[in-house]
């Protein structure tokens, strides 16, 4: 088994995403993410994380999670993130040289406990089984899954000491398991419990996203469920760019390389169909999904660091999140334009953007072409403050006569715009 093959962030985050299956499996049975939590604890002498989200049995830890290799015939869990087994193994033996893993459910609960150096030196690669110990973290009636990792190697436990590494921890998984944390599963790193990194998108009346959805399906093989937002967002550069999510789990975050279509060649032509990034394109929010059973049919490497460009499932939705793609970047570009000849702060087009209410990108649903006003349709609308006074009736009444007026209102507005002027063309 391979353990340089993956940084030791992402093995972290291998663990995390068997935790996240679990929440799921009890999801899909009926249950919420809100009731599940994940708690990891990152220090330069031990790493442990610990959730409520079921547990697995004892077969299947015999069978799949302690066995080196897949064996064949082995059934896939649904819809799955984690590798079930292979992250878990390639992350204890990076982590250091002893570790502990407990698990319980309903019906069931076992824990295994390893002394690497002792283990190797055997070369019997049969896992020990131990007593479970303590019931108040997981139990039959908390079931869950708790590993702890110490006697922890050097290099590693240099990285773990270091608050770089456990932000660096917090950011990948609020940003990988944005949509699992918004709804509802609870995630701390350290005691710092993650908050929900929602995308929002712009949307009224004349400025809606565009959204598709469709399924591939091939011929003995399950199918796969796409659905892709695009529209328009904060302008904010870091955050733009295209989002890929996998089961779930996001892949790509505010991707703006070529692989997402940034800077794209029409093959024949050598024309530009889609620009480089740059900040112009700011507000862009692309987002596109990939839900299937089989989680070897949705278009990730084998990292869950990137996408497989070669699959042919991510070939035919990169070709509708082109076409999706274009009309927001003519749009933007119309913004930008409106912009240089109006300044910022008085751009019609601007000041609609940026007033413009947004809704969660998940919330967006039916399948809709982008919607965005023009730059004639857009008026501009300076602001305003209301002025509000009182005086004697018989004067008021008395400039309603003089200046031919029906109302206290006029009288007030037109005097406004008498002396605005006099003084102006002074």
């Amino acid at each position: 088994m391979l353990t340089r093959d993956i940084s030791l962030e992402q093995a972290v985050l291998d663990l995390v995403d068997n935790c996240v299956d679990g929440a799921k499996r009890l999801a899909a049975a009926g249950g919420e993410f809100g009731n599940h939590s994940v708690e990891l604890v990152i220090t330069g002498t031990v790493f442990s994380i610990t959730d409520n989200c079921g547990g697995f049995s004892r077969e299947d830890a015999i069978n799949y999670a302690f066995r080196f290799g897949r064996p064949q015939g082995t059934p896939r869990t649904p819809s799955s993130i984690g590798q079930f087994g292979v992250g878990m193994k390639r992350a204890l033996f990076k982590f250091g040289e002893h570790f502990v893993v407990r698990s319980a459910t309903t019906a069931d609960e076992w824990a295994v406990a390893l002394d690497v150096p002792i283990w190797l030196e055997r070369g019997d690669w049969h896992f020990p089984w131990v007593a479970f110990g303590e019931r108040e973290t997981i139990s039959t009636t908390k079931p869950g899954t708790q590993i702890i990792v110490d006697r922890l190697r050097p290099d590693v436990a240099a990285r773990f000491a270091t608050t770089n590494f456990s932000n660096l921890v917090v950011d990948l998984i609020k940003s990988k398991h944005r949509q699992f944390i918004s709804q509802g599963l609870s995630i701390s790193v350290n005691g710092r419990h993650i908050d929900a990194s929602d995308l929002y998108l712009s949307f009224n009346e004349q400025l809606k996203p565009g959204r598709d959805d469709f399924v591939i399906e091939e011929p003995g093989k399950l199918a796969v469920f796409i659905k892709i937002t695009v529209g328009v967002g904060a302008s904010i550069p870091r955050e733009a760019g295209w989002y890929v999510i996998c089961n779930g789990r996001v892949v790509l975050s505010a991707d703006r390389r070529d692989i997402t279509g940034w800077g794209l060649l029409e093959n024949e032509s050598d024309r530009l169909m889609v620009p480089n990034f740059h900040n112009q394109y700011a507000r862009f929010r692309g987002i596109v999904w990939f839900d299937s059973e089989d989680s070897s049919r949705v278009p990730w490497n084998t990292t869950k660091t990137d996408v497989d460009v070669d699959s042919s499932v991510w070939q035919r939705a990169f070709s509708r999140m082109i076409e999706m793609m274009r009309p927001v970047i003519t749009f933007l570009n119309d913004l930008d334009q409106d912009i240089d000849a109006n300044t910022r702060e008085s751009s019609p087009l601007y000041q609609y953007v940026t007033q413009a209410p947004t809704v969660k990108a998940e919330r967006v649903t039916g399948k809709s072409d982008f919607v965005a006003p023009s730059r004639s349709s857009v008026q501009f609308k300076p602001k305003t403050v209301k002025i509000q006074y009182s005086r004697r009736i018989e004067d008021v009444d008395y400039l309603k006569d003089a200046l031919d007026l029906g109302s206290a209102r006029a009288v007030g507005e037109k005097t406004f715009d008498m002396i605005l002027e006099s003084q102006r063309s002074e």
